[in-house]
């Protein structure tokens, strides 16, 4: 009896060492940029953002090159094209954002560096919010601590509500 328990361990735990060994390799290969297929579970998730996703309208408000020097990315928009490594938040949580709360911005210079930051939040219209930026960028000057901000709640990366 006790060696057939023994064996199934040994079994048990050579599945587990399989699973998280293939695991780790994946994750490595995409780390390294090669092509790793997409799991189930990841083109679920991109069809998912795919069917929730809502263009931005036109808003002169909104960052742009010409204007700003900078834009926002849009990350309901690369969602639909990319896994991001922590989930992004969903269309109830953009909702639930209120003033006084946090959220964080990728910002896009003329180079195409992308610098995620903190944003105040200031006013809230439908979809389109007012914010203070709550850092300096290290890429360029145009972005100060509390400098005004207009972005859409496409724009927002992760959520800290007060």
């Amino acid at each position: 009896m006790n060696s057939i328990i023994e064996i199934v361990s040994l079994i048990i735990l050579g599945i587990i060492l399989f699973f998280t060994l293939r695991k780790q390799k994946r994750e490595e290969d995409k780390y390294f940029g090669k092509d790793v297929p997409l799991s189930k579970m990841e083109i679920k998730t991109l069809e998912k953002y795919k069917t929730e996703y809502i263009e931005i309208e036109q808003d002169t408000r909104l960052p742009t090159f010409d204007k700003d020097d900078f834009e926002l990315v849009d990350i309901s928009k690369s969602a639909t094209e990319m896994i991001y490594d922590n989930p992004i938040p969903t269309e109830i949580e953009k909702n639930r954002v209120e003033t006084n709360d946090y959220v964080k911005l990728k910002f896009l210079d003329q180079d195409q560096e992308v610098e995620r930051m903190w944003v105040k939040v200031l006013e809230k219209n439908g979809r389109i919010f007012k914010g203070l930026l709550k850092n300096d960028s290290y890429s360029t000057d145009d972005l100060k601590v509390d400098k005004e901000i207009w972005f859409h709640s496409n724009h927002i990366f992760e959520i800290e509500n007060k």
